[in-house]
């Protein structure tokens, strides 16, 4: 009589299956389920506005988003002071900076894209916490 496979049967395949319907369960795929589902997520995401707040990196970098949709940003990095003004707009967790003036003259139209969690600001490798 030949062997033949039975999926149903196999006691690893079944392993996996209660293990991935667990993790449904304990949420662990949470972020992956539309907002629909969870609708306090969409709740929390509209409370993470940086509409006038601040962020601040020690002394080295500072950046004030205002009610206006205007930005302003100083950094002392390399011992160079300068300063960007601009517009900001916010999409989901994602601020974009566009700047129309800065001291040094240089950067003028170029875009920032910060990441927003609700308690601090991150570009590239810079973290920035609430003032």
């Amino acid at each position: 009589m030949p062997l033949s496979y039975r999926p149903e049967k196999d006691p690893f395949a079944i392993f996996l299956a209660s293990i991935f319907i667990l993790f449904i369960f304990l949420g662990i795929f949470n972020p992956y389920i539309p907002s629909r589902i969870f609708p306090e997520r969409e709740k929390i995401k509209s409370e993470c506005s940086v509409n006038n707040i601040g962020f601040h990196m020690g002394s080295t970098i500072a950046i004030k988003f205002n009610s206006d949709g205007r930005f302003n940003y100083s950094d002392n990095l390399m011992n160079m002071p300068k300063s960007f003004w601009g517009t900001w707009q916010q999409k989901g967790n994602k601020i974009i900076t566009t700047n129309d003036r800065s001291t040094t003259g240089m950067g003028i139209g170029q875009q920032n894209t910060y990441t927003y969690d609700c308690d601090k600001l991150t570009i590239g490798s810079f973290s920035l916490i609430k003032d």
